[in-house]
């Protein structure tokens, strides 16, 4: 136990001046140290307010190109919405015309028919010196 205590007398020795208190010199130093260090920190954060400052410029420029951007998709899209239409427009009207006319060629068509049916069974009828059109005879 005495050797230990003898090894430790030493330590105590040396760590007695940490136990004394700053004199008001002493904090000078302290405070002129921090103050030297603190100074490029505070340009360092000027300068990087002046730079979020001048991008926060930069994004809002790019903001509005995206705007402009969009506008002219938007616009472009609506176009070929229109172009779309006309062409459908173009292609459609023209088979609904065809398919209306082709009804009414079809009726033209059994009617003419119908008439042909008639003109052979008149044909194939005995030469009476009669035609029988309903109306009047030929004589």
């Amino acid at each position: 136990m005495k050797h230990i205590l003898l090894f430790l007398i030493p330590f105590c020795a040396i760590a007695m001046p940490v136990m004394g208190e700053l004199t008001d010199a002493d904090l000078n130093e302290i405070r002129l140290i921090v103050q030297e260090e603190v100074k490029p920190i505070k340009a360092d954060i000027v300068t990087l307010k002046t730079d979020v400052a001048w991008m926060r410029g930069k994004l809002e420029g790019v903001d509005k190109q995206f705007e402009g951007v969009n506008q002219r998709i938007t616009h472009a899209t609506n176009v070929s919405y229109g172009l779309i239409a006309l062409i459908v427009a173009a292609i459609a009207i023209p088979q609904i015309i065809m398919a209306w006319r082709e009804k009414g060629q079809k009726a033209q068509v059994e009617r003419i028919e119908n008439l042909e049916n008639q003109i052979r069974r008149i044909a194939e009828q005995p030469n009476t010196g009669q035609i029988n059109t309903g109306s009047s005879t030929v004589g």
